[in-house]
């Protein structure tokens, strides 16, 4: 490398070097550098327009792109927190390395790479067909019709069965019908194996929009219909002074709120909407005590269906959608699976990720 080239890449890298640290100490510097150079006569024209050009296309780059990122990534932390890391090292270490862990696909990379088990899909076999043979002699699409408004989508043909994965796992999700969630999940045991886990867990709350229109999709319409739990803060809590008791409201939206009206020896739930008299009762709703011990109450005379989940100590609620209510994920993750028969809560970590061993005995 001659003398000139040297001379260029120290006026092209010492200026970027500095810029990391701070733009105006990297204009200093290619300034002092560029000026030396090039009154010294060791840096020509082209090779000073050639440094100035390249430090300030780096710099773009570098405040556009680069060091946002580096923000985002050191302000958000591990993706993957302490619960998901313990549940999945607890599957690793307790379970036989034939196990499928049945689940949303949003963690399946997670399950793979840190739990070293397989998955029914993940990030990128969302949208993957599952055929497997079956005995079945028509041959052509089937709709297969279930609760909750299920359009459980089937191909048969050649001796094949063909459904979509992420429909297969939403349906699970979504529907109440233990005995069709467990006719899904046999299919993707591995040959020999009867092992297979089930992880519910809260992000799935909010997710219920995409695993529910999944779940009920159609091939007439081409759409699902989504259902969604809605939750809502404590906005205030405020005594009634006459009636010895105290009346929690939650914000929904401006226009509507759930309110919770506590006495000693009673608990009402109501939905309040902006331009109506009177609250109007819920049909259902659940309620902690100062034990801990939760009641489901239900008010006959209740126009809004759905169940409200007040959370212990009252900070926040959760509104189940009446086809949400007795769904598998409403049962696994808010009841810890109390009535099913199938599946047996394993272990439940920080009320995060809860884990089902599915039993097909």
């Amino acid at each position: 490398m001659n003398k000139e080239n040297i001379f260029k890449l120290v006026a092209i890298l010492v200026p970027i070097i500095a810029l990391t640290f701070d733009f105006f100490i990297g204009v200093a510097v290619l300034v002092i550098i560029c000026g030396l150079l090039y009154f010294t006569k060791n840096l020509p024209k082209k090779g000073l327009a050639l440094a100035i050009v390249i430090f300030f296309v780096f710099a773009e780059l570098y405040f556009l792109y680069f060091q946002p990122a580096v923000y985002i990534a050191k302000s958000q932390g591990t993706i993957l927190d302490d619960n998901w890391y313990q549940a999945l090292t607890w599957l690793k270490e307790n379970t036989p390395e034939c196990t499928v862990v049945a689940t949303y696909w949003d963690p399946g990379h997670f399950i793979t790479g840190v739990a070293r088990r397989a998955v029914v899909f993940d990030g990128a076999s969302q949208g993957e067909l599952f055929s497997r043979k079956a005995n079945y002699t028509e041959e052509g699409v089937k709709v297969e019709q279930h609760d909750s408004n299920i359009n459980h989508i089937v191909l048969y043909s050649g001796g094949n069965k063909t459904t979509a994965r992420i429909q297969d796992i939403s349906t699970t999700l979504l529907t109440a019908n233990e005995t069709l969630a467990i006719e899904i999940l046999k299919e993707y045991r591995k040959p020999g194996c009867d092992s297979m886990y089930y992880i519910a867990s809260s992000d799935l709350i909010g997710k219920s929009t995409w695993w529910s229109y999944f779940a009920t999709w159609n091939p007439v319409d081409k759409r699902g219909t989504p259902y969604v739990y809605s939750t809502a803060s404590l906005g205030n809590a405020r005594p009634d002074v006459q009636q010895n008791a105290i009346i929690y409201t939650y914000p929904l939206s401006q226009q509507e709120s759930f309110v919770v009206y506590v006495t000693n020896s009673t608990v009402i739930a109501f939905l309040q909407q902006q331009g109506t008299a009177q609250p109007l009762k819920m049909r259902h709703f659940i309620y902690f005590d100062a034990s801990g011990t939760g009641r489901l109450y239900t008010q006959d005379d209740a126009v809004v269906d759905g169940t409200l989940w007040i959370e212990p100590g009252n900070g926040a609620v959760l509104f189940i959608a009446p086809e949400l209510e007795d769904s598998m994920f409403t049962r696994m993750f808010l009841y810890n699976g109390n009535g099913l028969q199938n599946f047996q809560l394993v272990n439940n970590w920080g009320g995060e990720v809860k884990l089902f061993k599915v039993n097909f005995s």
